[in-house]
């Protein structure tokens, strides 16, 4: 783990390692057996940083990427990214002018949509999205046929993917992807075929269900919370384990000796059980360390793992540290690690928030720096 120079003015830093990135993207593509990669960076790359991540992994040659909004897009494009770049979202129809202007691929998601990309004047690379049991957008089974020879007729569209989504491809039970991917399979039957290159695997799909990785007929898999090493815990230090690519650390900015009884933070919601040292940490629920975690977190000081005390504030926490002489030998201006190498894994502050690991990641707010390294 990168520890934070002394100079560092930033209260909280995300770093991000680039050298996980790039083991996680390996095992991901033996898993995936020769399949195109699209590389999911919606969300600010769920909170690593949308736009060198996006850099690092095309130069890791990384051919495709998606986001979940234009503007996700946009700032890419302007960001000087090249590649393919897919928007999952459905489009409104007034946006589609940016769609080409920026060469983003849109999502086809309706008859609707469909109707207005055809009758615009634009020219527009589509994929066609197929609901097969999401239920969130998506081409009716019934629809799809007609939209697609109907796409297929308008100029200057070109059809260039076709996929689904599962609903419950992290879920031990398969029955319900099998399900979906039946239904996918038969409306592909209908066409008489794909109308485009076929994705429709995610992170789930692809590590723990892969019954839409058939070679014959899946050009590609969307990959998205397992690039990040957060897709399920590592049970092991086996080769193949993915790796968590982010760890947040911040800094003790005072350390004070209270005695037994005294409240600590808003509500006084946490007394002092013993005589013992508080220590306050410049990080808050503004950083997008969530108030959930109040009295119910650890975190990482000199080796140690020492308790949240009281509530989680917007811009500062405190911690247990233990009775003079019986706990970690913290100083002001110690590193905390929040979460990551030293502290406690994105998975246990998951648990903490009753939420999942994509919460912890995506909602950690743009007052954090985030750093770079790990790869050279």
């Amino acid at each position: 783990m990168t520890h934070l120079p002394p100079s560092h003015p930033a209260s909280v830093v995300a770093h991000v390692d680039l050298g996980a990135l790039r083991h996680n993207l390996g095992v991901l593509r033996r898993r995936a057996a020769g399949l195109d990669l699209m590389a999911v960076v919606k969300a600010n790359a769920y909170g690593h940083g949308a736009v060198p991540v996006t850099r690092f992994l095309a130069s890791e040659g990384v051919a495709r990427f998606a986001v979940a909004t234009l503007n996700e897009a946009v700032e890419l494009r302007e960001a000087g990214i090249l590649e393919p770049i897919l928007v999952f979202a459905a489009p409104l129809p007034e946006h589609l002018p940016l769609y080409a202007r920026h060469d983003i691929e849109v999502t086809v998601s309706s008859p609707e949509v469909a109707r207005a990309i055809a009758n615009g004047t634009v020219a527009l690379r589509a994929h066609v999205k197929v609901d097969t049991g999401m239920g969130r957008i998506g081409l009716d089974p019934a629809d799809v046929v007609e939209t697609v020879r109907l796409l297929e007729r308008a100029p200057g569209v070109r059809i260039v993917g076709f996929w689904t989504h599962f609903a419950t491809a992290d879920e031990p039970d398969d029955s319900f992807a099998r399900a979906q991917w039946t239904r996918f399979r038969t409306v592909l039957k209908e066409l008489g075929g794909p109308p485009a290159p076929v994705h429709a695997a995610n992170s789930g799909g692809v590590l723990g269900h892969p019954v839409a990785l058939d070679p014959g007929l899946v050009a590609g898999v969307r990959l998205g919370i397992s690039l990040y090493g957060l897709y399920d815990p590592p049970e092991s230090a086996a080769p193949d384990a993915l790796r968590p690519v982010m760890s947040l650390v911040s800094r003790l900015t005072q350390i004070k000796t209270v005695r037994a009884g005294t409240p600590i933070s808003y509500g006084a919601t946490w007394r002092a059980p013993r005589e013992t040292r508080i220590g306050t940490v410049s990080a808050g629920y503004a950083d997008g360390y969530r108030r959930s975690f109040s009295n119910r977190a650890e975190v990482g000081v000199a080796g140690s793992r020492c308790p949240v005390a009281g509530r989680v504030c917007m811009d500062m926490i405190m911690v247990d540290l233990g009775p003079e002489g019986d706990g970690p030998s913290a100083r002001k201006g110690d590193e905390v690690v929040l979460f990551g190498d030293g502290g406690p894994s994105p998975f246990e502050m998951a648990r903490w928030a009753d939420t999942i690991t994509y919460e912890i990641v995506c909602g950690i707010t743009s007052r954090v720096t985030r750093r770079y390294g790990g790869a050279p």
